[in-house]
């Protein structure tokens, strides 16, 4: 009796399989046809087999779950991929529609039909620039293998850039508008006889004066080359946001918000 206490388990199974035994035989004896005595036995197989049977159901159910729980994880981590991979691929196109705009915009700013003996121009990328947060030097991937000369005029897609002064094969050095050295002539755009000249840049916005005291200006006239000197007609330069009349020099102070935000240009075209 000690030894069936201590091993309840395999009494139990082992009830269990003479149980089956039994009505094996009893059900090839009597050739499947009832009668008290297998009526009797199934009655308490079933009774017996019944919770085994739940905890079978169980364990079946919890396997299931743990397998469609798997299931659902790789299916996870599948989707999770292809979002990864989704991100990557709009990033690309964004970047792509971007640089599609921005060469439409290069040829946009081109107000003018041109500048005599020209061929076209080249775009290229900006590689290096002077050490100041403001571009007021640098280097583009393109240089004479491309064309490009000393002299050459570089816009942006929104106006006028500056001019390259230094040229090798395959790169050259612009000094921008917003070099300390650099002067250009302007025109009030709707009033080309009202004549002024661009001559320092400071805190990221461009500083002139007009050449006619009297010269009515205002507060948001946009302003554009003038044609006198190294620059064709017609290049915007940017919007007036401040007049001051000048009593030491009698001459009315202009400051422009440049069209070209120079803190953050990637890229220019060199008219050649």
């Amino acid at each position: 009796m000690k030894w069936i206490r201590n091993h309840k388990l395999i009494c139990f199974l082992i009830l269990v399989i003479v149980i089956c035994t039994v009505i094996l035989v009893s059900s090839i004896a009597t050739m499947g046809k009832s009668n008290p005595v297998s009526k009797a036995v199934n009655s308490v197989c079933m009774t017996v087999l019944k919770p085994i049977n739940a905890v079978t159901d169980r364990i079946g159910g919890a396997v299931s779950r743990v397998v469609n729980v798997k299931e659902i994880s790789a299916e996870n981590e599948a989707l999770k991929q292809e979002n990864e991979q989704l991100r990557e691929e709009l990033a690309q196109a964004t970047l792509t529609s971007h640089e599609l705009s921005e060469l439409k915009n290069l040829s946009d700013a081109l107000s003018y039909k041109g500048i005599a003996g020209s061929d076209g121009m080249v775009t290229g990328d900006i590689i290096s620039m002077s050490d100041s947060r403001w571009m007021n030097n640098f280097t583009i991937n393109i240089g004479s293998e491309d064309g490009i000369e000393e002299g050459d005029i570089v816009v942006s897609g929104r106006g006028l850039v500056g001019t390259v002064y230094s040229v090798s094969r395959n790169w050259a050095k612009v000094k921008a508008l917003v070099d300390e050295n650099s002067k250009v002539s302007f025109k009030i755009a709707g009033n080309m006889q009202l004549i002024g000249i661009i001559d320092s840049f400071s805190n990221g916005e461009l500083s002139g004066f007009m050449l006619d005291s009297n010269a009515k200006v205002e507060k948001g006239d946009k302003i554009i080359t003038s044609g006198m000197g190294v620059y064709p007609t017609g290049l915007e330069i940017g919007k007036i946001t401040k007049v001051k009349y000048d009593s030491d020099s009698q001459l009315q102070r202009v400051t422009v918000k440049s069209t070209v935000d120079f803190s953050s240009l990637q890229k220019v075209t060199v008219i050649i």
